[in-house]
């Protein structure tokens, strides 16, 4: 009965009661499976478990987004999927865009034409601005507040900058891979509770390994 009481909530004017009976029901944004379906089934958004942020705004990500589980992300993001036609003469939407009547069909691609996946864990700051020529951000990296992404971003790296420019890597590559492979992010939050003192360590590939070999074990 609940389920079906928020269900019916979420695409009228009532969403902010909607946001409240999540946080009380469903345990917060954070938790909540219903507030996941609706996005799919209205927006055609899909959010992992346990990611948090504007990303779960109804209307706030394109059509065709989907994103990884535990990722965290800061205010203000904006994603865009199409951009103005440089190289044609003119860039006005009346000759791109069918809803404005000049043109029988949309005449550059939708955004579902041109998903962006982003992957598990993976880390974006205040004010980052992920445009149509970004089409993946790996699992475990990090948009640095106010970057402007233009490109892909590799697993486990952190960017920023306008463009934005790599940074570093957070870990080495042999860390990466352990990293990788434990598939940790497929734990749901009871299961990486147990072994809560690993995960507040830095890793190393030693660390890495035990921890890998944990999680595969949790999985069974």
């Amino acid at each position: 009965m609940r389920t079906a009481l928020l269900e019916r909530l979420y695409p009228g004017r009532a969403h902010g009661l909607f946001k409240r009976l999540v946080r009380r029901w469903e345990g917060g944004e954070m938790r909540s499976s219903t507030l996941r379906r609706m996005l799919l089934k209205h927006h055609g958004v899909e959010v992992g478990d346990y990611s948090y942020g504007p990303i779960l705004d109804r209307g706030r990500m394109p059509p065709g987004t989907v994103i990884g589980r535990w990722c965290s992300v800061g205010q203000e993001l904006i994603v865009r999927r199409r951009n103005h036609p440089i190289e044609r003469a003119t860039q006005h939407p009346f000759f791109y865009n069918a809803k404005l009547g000049m043109v029988p069909v949309d005449t550059i691609p939708l955004d579902r034409e041109n998903p962006l996946v982003i992957g598990h864990d993976v880390w974006i700051g205040d004010r980052v601005t992920i445009l149509s020529e970004c089409h993946r951000v790996g699992n475990g990296a990090v948009l640095a507040a106010g970057a402007i992404v233009t490109r892909d971003v590799p697993p486990y790296t952190i960017v920023g900058g306008v463009p934005a420019q790599v940074l570093r890597k957070r870990f080495s590559p042999e860390v990466q891979a352990i990293l990788e492979d434990s598939r940790w992010w497929e734990l749901d939050l009871a299961a990486l509770s147990t072994i809560k003192p690993m995960l507040l360590e830095p890793l190393d590939v030693a660390h890495a390994t035990q921890f890998a070999q944990v999680c595969q074990g949790l999985r069974g």
